[in-house]
């Protein structure tokens, strides 16, 4: 049964694989893949490698952090990308290392951003909390060190891929002033649809504050804009999500930009090296570009 399978992180991980889309000929490798859009040569950025921004149950987690060599005021925003979750137990400790994660850090600096990535727990059903420690460990790590690493901790965004969007509640409640603007890829926003698509029970304990729905309020001065890219292959229940989530952000005033990839399977940014793809992609870049520097 896929919840047996489920009990371990590589039986989570070939769970949810089955419940998104195939991933084609292209992602025979997904986790090695880069995004399929050109980016800097390292000649163009400095990169501040494996920063441990955080110990718990004996495993060291690190960062690395790409910042771009020119930008208008000697202290790039930030653009802090979290991976999905549930990788298998050999790949987890090292989530910032994915071709993904790192290519889309380097990315941004093309725009005269710094991107931030890092790795964190989400590696089974009973980690949701203790990853979540870990992503907001790291945003403070990154924001306390923003002097040394040459960043700015008061613009800040956040792009949240797969199930790293069930981490996004916690940063919609507290709605912090560096919070300029949460990119969403192909995202899982709740545990409750992860055990929808077959990953096991999630305790109640461990869905606590992972839900962003209650947060989605009138925005003042500080609801952060929203960019949500969604993958038509996807399973249903992950994008009927985003859609809720958009149309709660449209009616409550929010700024939403939202692009629908319809033939785009999970990861199209590193699967499908297609037009749409580029195009969202690109279009990610300069949304970050505007929010934080327009």
């Amino acid at each position: 049964m896929i919840g047996d399978r489920s009990t371990t992180p590589g039986g989570a991980w070939a769970v949810l694989m089955m419940a998104f889309a195939p991933w084609g000929a292209a992602c025979q490798d997904p986790l090695a893949q880069p995004i399929v859009v050109p980016v800097p040569d390292p000649s163009e950025y400095r990169t501040h490698a494996d920063l441990l921004y955080r110990e718990r149950d004996g495993r060291r987690l690190l960062m690395d952090v790409f910042v771009p060599l020119e930008t208008p005021d000697q202290h790039a925003p930030a653009v802090v990308i979290v991976h999905g979750g549930f990788l298998p137990e050999s790949v987890m400790p090292q989530g910032k290392n994915t071709g993904q994660m790192q290519s889309f850090g380097r990315f941004v600096t093309e725009a005269g951003l710094a991107g931030v990535v890092f790795s964190h727990g989400l590696s089974d059903v009973n980690a949701f909390q203790s990853a979540r420690e870990d992503v907001e460990a790291a945003v403070v790590y990154a924001r306390e060190r923003a002097p040394d690493l040459g960043l700015d901790p008061d613009r800040i965004c956040l792009v949240l891929v797969s199930a790293g969007g069930v981490f996004l509640a916690p940063f919609l409640a507290a709605r912090p002033s560096w919070l300029r603007c949460v990119v969403l890829y192909y995202t899982v926003l709740r545990p409750a649809v992860m055990e929808e698509l077959g990953v096991g029970e999630i305790g109640e304990e461990q869905k606590t504050g992972l839900d962003p729905f209650p947060h989605v309020a009138p925005p003042g001065d500080d609801a952060p804009a929203l960019f949500i890219a969604e993958a038509g292959g996807d399973a249903p229940a992950l994008n009927s999500d985003l859609r809720l989530l958009r149309d709660a952000a449209v009616d409550a005033g929010w700024q939403v930009e939202y692009w629908n990839h319809p033939s785009g399977p999970h990861v199209f940014d590193v699967c499908d090296p297609s037009r749409r793809s580029v195009a969202i992609l690109m279009r990610t870049r300069e949304f970050l570009r505007q929010q934080l520097l327009g």
